[in-house]
C-alpha cells in the first residue's frame, strides 16, 4: 500500500488548548528542537509524526524549524497567551517573526484564542497587531454556551463555501448554528463594547498589583502574569517565559497548594493551578476582596515557609 504523505502541522511549544485537540505537547533536550509527546494513551504514532512542535518565545529557534521542514508545512498554530504554558503572553517580535516565516515558506498562520479573544475588543490579535490566516474561537462566541468558531481570509474559508456542487471541505452537524447559542452569542458580542474591555483592564490590573504586592510584602518568591481579565499566579523565583519555566517544582507546588487553601477558606475560588479569570459583573468590591484574601493567604504561605 502506498502511503500518503500529509502536510505537517507545526505547533508551537506551549501546550494551548488546541494542543489538547490534537492530543500532542512538547519535550526538549536542548530547548531548541521540541519532540512531539503524546498528550493521552493510544495516541496513533501518525499524529506525532504530523505535527512539528516549535519552541515558544524563541522566533530563532522557531524561524529555523519552519524553514527547515517549509515545503512540507500546512501551517504554524500559536496560542498568544497559552493557558497551559503559564498565561505568559508571546513577545510581540515572536508574533511576527511567525507571521513572516510563514508568509516565505507559504504555510497558514493559525491564532488560537479561545481563550485570548477576550483580552480586547479585536481579540489578542488586535493587541498584538497580528494578522492570521485563520483564527478558532470557543464559549465567548456563544455567551458562555458550548461552541466552537473558526474564520479567516476571504480565500482561505472559500474552501466552506456551500454555494458550489461540492465544498472543498463540507462543514455541519447536529451542534452546528445552534439558535440558542447564537442568540447567547450576539447579545455577548453586543455587551462587550470597548468601554467593557477597559473596565476588565482596569480590574485585572489592580488585582494582578494586589497580588504582585502580597508575594513583595511577605517575602515569597512569585509573580503574576497574564493580561486584561486574565492572570495566574507562579510562585517561581526565575522569570515565566514558555512551558518549561511554568512548570512547579516540588517546592512551588506546596506553596501554590497553601495559597489556594487560604484563597478558600475566605471564599476565593481560584484555580488550582492559579487562573483568575475575571469578569464583567465584578465589582470594585469583589476586586478588594480578591485582594485582601491573597494578602491573608499570603501570609500563611510565608509562614510555613
Amino acid at each position: 500500500m502506498k502511503k500518503i504523505l500529509l502536510p505537517l502541522v507545526a505547533l508551537a511549544f506551549a501546550t494551548p488548548a488546541a494542543a489538547q485537540s490534537i492530543v500532542v505537547t512538547g519535550s526538549e533536550d536542548d530547548g531548541l528542537a521540541p519532540v512531539s509527546v503524546a498528550y493521552a494513551k493510544g495516541t496513533p504514532d501518525n499524529v506525532l509524526a504530523d505535527v512539528l512542535t516549535i519552541p515558544f518565545n524563541n522566533p530563532e529557534a522557531a524561524v529555523s524549524l519552519i524553514r527547515e521542514h517549509g515545503p512540507e508545512l500546512a501551517c504554524v498554530l500559536v496560542d498568544p497567551m497559552p493557558n497551559r504554558a503559564g498565561l505568559v503572553p508571546a513577545d510581540k517580535a515572536y508574533i511576527e517573526a511567525l507571521r513572516a516565516v510563514t508568509r516565505e515558506v507559504g504555510a497558514l498562520l493559525i491564532f488560537d484564542e479561545v481563550i485570548s479573544f477576550r483580552l480586547g475588543y479585536h481579540g489578542a490579535q488586535g493587541l498584538w497587531d497580528a494578522d492570521p490566516d485563520l483564527t478558532a474561537l470557543g464559549k465567548i462566541m456563544g455567551g458562555g454556551f458550548p461552541v466552537g468558531t473558526i474564520g479567516g481570509r476571504t480565500e482561505v474559508m472559500a474552501v466552506f463555501d456551500p454555494r458550489i456542487v461540492k465544498p472543498a471541505l463540507p462543514h455541519g452537524g447536529t451542534f452546528s448554528a445552534n439558535p440558542v447559542t447564537m442568540r447567547a452569542g450576539l447579545a455577548a458580542m453586543q455587551l462587550l463594547d470597548e468601554a467593557m474591555f477597559k473596565r476588565l483592564d482596569a480590574i485585572g490590573d489592580a488585582v494582578r498589583g494586589g497580588i504582585d504586592a502580597a508575594f513583595r510584602k511577605h517575602g515569597v518568591p512569585g509573580r503574576t502574569v497574564g493580561r486584561g481579565s486574565l492572570l495566574k499566579i507562579h510562585f517561581a523565583e526565575h522569570d515565566i517565559r514558555d512551558y518549561r519555566s511554568a512548570y512547579l517544582n516540588e517546592q512551588e507546588a506546596k506553596r501554590q497548594a497553601v495559597f489556594n487553601t487560604g484563597l478558600l477558606n475566605r471564599g476565593i475560588l481560584c484555580a488550582g493551578y492559579g487562573l483568575m479569570a475575571l469578569s464583567t459583573p465584578m465589582s470594585d468590591a469583589d476586586v478588594d476582596a480578591i485582594v485582601s484574601a491573597a494578602d491573608a493567604a499570603m501570609a500563611e504561605v510565608a509562614a510555613q515557609a
